[in-house]
């Protein structure tokens, strides 16, 4: 025990004195202030003490710096944070309708001064409000297919309306409606079809507002009975020009400021999408803007293509809209493009739309469950954040996302936000951390000059030979000089000299890492595109790796090496980080059955143990896998049957089913196949589950039970009937056949026998006559 515990220290004395040096290594050749503090974990010296362990002003923040320089003539700059707004949330206990303004999200506004590469750390907390007031837009394709889709709708819209208010008192519901662009081929311009393109069909339209945002169900009732129904050539329909006027035409659709924003999208077919415009000739991309005439009619059709996915979800994010899509065709298709879409979500309706109610509500208390947090930062930003919280238990678990969240919920987020490179214009960049509802600005200043360099400036200095200026104690030169005293003119060629040791690492062999020649005590680099440093020992080539970016695109080239994002890791930042190793809530990498390789789990394999999924989390070999897990839910939901049977414990379950005619090779593709027996009808059901992400499965139930055909009493007693009469008349035939055998036998036996004597009385000779003398 002893013995580890000494190698473990021995280890970390190892990797501390490892750092140490790299670090020295790393800040000793910076020659400038501001290149010195731009390096992690370095700091500035404008005037070390005579004698000092050091002769570089750039020196590791872990130094002894008594010994090598006081501390008025330190750069070392710290990150800073000025809180500029901090409202108070909104108290749950009291009515939001008697609240001037609705605030779930503080602070929200701070001022961060970053130095690079210094991490800071923030903490946002989050509380859901009580009655917090929702628009919802019911977006409906009223093609022909959908004729008694609108007709249920109608009738259950006062429902509709009387269930939101259930969730929310302030509640306004609108109405829309949509067919596709009125142009071939999408639609028959034929005169006689324009005017009735189907049977008892109106006019063909792309999309109109047929009632803005209002608090009257009765409106949206009378609205659904009037909308006529219509109809188009081919199969996808044109809903996403009317998703696109419905998120952005505000004032025309009636969108209120504070409001959680919801449009229910329904349609039984595909959609159109960008590029599909060219079969109409049109080529002008989607605008984004609202085009809607004084009626509510968007005309402008024919002059804009359909958006594509992208837009769809920029405008989502931008104007902070839940889409919900209530389809009853095509549900992989939505499904999928749901996972495309920003706080999206997907569910299935009955064949004519009877469970619209119960669809709208249950994906409503999804949507208001679930926190998530998000910004506009790119690829391309200067700054990164990490997120994390206590939601999911109680360790800190790397998140930005909580579920499970009820009116007067509350859930701190722990934000680490750093910046990986300074921007070259210098100004202030701002970032939005929001939910859909609240955001919080952060105003971000770069740390990234040297007060030194203005305070501390000396021109035509003797130390600089007249010919530059002495800046934080060392050598800037003019434009035409060059090294470390600005002794030599960069028009002249100095061969090398005895000064060459001054060009030579510590550490190092070659004058200029071999990557230069060494001129009047400085080193001039051979390729100065690629290779820098004060002894050109950074080479940039080393930080790509056949990739046409720099460190993948994930990081930056500090000297060679690079500096990785968080989320990223590996030589190249090549790899995401083992956080995408672990299931959302859960701490262990690959569920604790395989590997994090780059971002990936390998799992565990061996004879009688073969675990997969993303996170290993599933055992296709176990006996059950996760089959137990979901049975019970599955046979509840879906069968009404089972120890939950019809029970309050099945509505909460978090699994919905998907009921299916057959199970095919798509959806039994990579997902588990479940069989049970259902014990209160003696029959079979099976189901399979699919991990897909954030803890979220894929489940497909078979429609119909799986029963045995009862035994066919009648046929089993006749066929024993059969089979015993059939065994005695085999019998008989057999004892018929064995009598008829020994007859004949016994026949031809006394006929032998009679043939036998009736030789031996023919074949007796006969006596000669006796002579009789006397």
């Amino acid at each position: 025990m002893k013995a580890g515990i000494h190698l473990s220290m021995a280890l970390w004395v190892f990797w501390a004195l490892a750092s140490l040096a790299y670090a020295q290594e790393s800040c000793s050749v910076k020659e400038q202030c501001s290149e010195c503090i731009q390096t992690p974990g370095c700091l500035w010296c404008s005037k070390p003490k005579e004698n000092s362990a050091t002769n570089s002003h750039c020196v590791p923040e872990t130094s002894q710096l008594v010994g090598i320089c006081d501390a008025q003539h330190i750069e070392n700059p710290q990150n800073s944070v000025e809180v500029l707004q901090n409202d108070p949330l909104s108290d749950v206990s009291k009515d939001v309708r008697q609240t001037a303004r609705i605030i779930q999200l503080a602070p929200q506004r701070l001022k961060l001064k970053l130095r690079k590469g210094k991490t800071q750390h923030i903490r946002v907390t989050y509380r859901q409000v009580k009655d917090y007031p929702v628009d919802l837009y019911y977006l409906m394709d009223l093609s022909n297919s959908m004729l008694d889709d609108k007709e249920n709708l109608a009738k259950l819209g006062s429902r509709l309306a009387d269930t939101m208010r259930n969730l929310t008192t302030q509640f306004k519901l609108g109405f829309g409606s949509f067919v596709d662009k009125v142009m071939m081929p999408f639609a028959d311009t034929a005169e006689e079809k324009l005017q009735r393109p189907c049977s008892g069909c109106a006019p063909p339209y792309s999309y109109r507002n047929d009632l803005p945002l209002d608090s009257d169900p009765s409106k949206f009732t009378e609205k659904v009975l009037s909308a006529p129904i219509s109809g188009n050539m081919d199969a996808p329909e044109g809903g996403f020009d009317a998703l696109m006027q419905v998120m952005v035409c505000k004032e025309q659709i009636g969108w209120r400021d504070t409001v959680r924003r919801i449009i229910v999208f329904s349609t039984d077919a595909k959609f159109h999408h960008a590029g599909d415009g060219r079969l109409a000739g049109i080529v002008q991309p989607n605008d984004e803007q609202c085009h809607l005439d004084e009626h509510g009619v968007y005309n402008d059709f024919d002059k804009y293509d359909y958006p594509s996915v992208a837009q769809i979800n920029k405008i989502a994010q931008r104007e902070e809209i839940n889409v919900i899509f209530a389809v009853s065709g095509y549900p992989d298709l939505y499904e999928s493009l749901s996972k495309m879409i920003e706080a999206s979500s997907f569910g299935v309706l009955d064949a004519n739309s009877a469970n619209v109610v119960e669809l709208v509500k249950e994906q409503y208390e999804k949507i208001t469950s679930k926190i998530k947090l998000s910004d506009n930062l790119t690829d391309t930003s200067p700054v990164t954040i990490s997120y994390s919280s206590k939601c999911h238990g109680t360790q800190d678990v790397a998140t930005n996302e909580c579920g499970d969240m009820k009116e007067g919920s509350e859930v701190v987020f722990d934000l680490d936000v750093t910046a990986i490179e300074c921007p070259a214009d210098g100004k202030p960049f701002y970032i939005e951390v929001k939910t859909l509802q609240d955001k919080l600005i952060l105003e971000v200043e770069f740390d990234c000059n040297c007060g030194c360099e203005t305070t501390d400036r000396v021109d035509n200095t003797t130390d600089c030979h007249n010919q530059g200026a002495l800046v934080c104690g060392v050598c800037s030169c003019y434009p035409g000089y060059r090294g470390d005293r600005c002794q030599c003119s960069t028009s002249e060629f100095h061969e090398f000299n005895e000064d060459e040791s001054q060009c030579i690492m510590p550490g190092d062999s070659y004058a200029c890492s071999n990557q230069g020649y060494c001129s009047c005590g400085t080193c001039v680099c051979d390729s100065p595109d690629f290779v820098d440093g004060k002894y050109c020992q950074c080479n940039r080539r080393l930080c790509s790796n056949g990739n046409s970016k720099e460190c993948y695109g994930h990081g930056t080239c500090e000297c060679g090496k690079c500096k990785c994002k968080p989320g990223y890791e590996g030589q190249f930042c090549e790899c995401e980080d083992d956080s995408k190793c672990r299931e959302l809530g859960k701490q262990e990498v690959c569920s604790g059955h395989g590997e994090c390789k780059c971002g990936k789990c390998r799992c565990t394999q061996s004879d009688n143990v073969h675990y997969s999924g993303q996170y290993c989390e599933d055992c296709q070999s176990c006996s059950t896998g996760k089959c137990s897990k979901f049975r019970d839910c599955v046979q509840c939901q879906h069968f009404g049957t089972g120890v939950l049977g019809k029970t309050e414990e099945c509505n909460k379950c978090e699994i919905k089913p998907q009921p299916v005619d057959f199970l095919d090779d798509k959806i039994l593709n990579n997902a588990r196949l479940c069989t049970f027996e259902d014990t209160d009808t003696g029959c079979y059901f099976n189901f399979t589950y699919l991990y897909m992400d954030k803890g979220k499965y894929s489940i497909y139930v078979l429609r119909e039970q799986q029963c045995p055909e009862p035994a066919p009493v009648l046929g089993i007693v006749f066929g024993l009937v059969a089979a015993i009469v059939a065994i005695g008349l085999l019998t008989l035939l057999i004892w018929k056949l064995l009598t008829t055998i020994h007859d004949r036998r016994e026949y031809a036996k006394f006929e032998d026998e009679r043939r036998k004597a009736q030789w031996n009385t023919d074949g007796q000779p006969s006596l000669p006559a006796c002579n009789q003398h006397i």
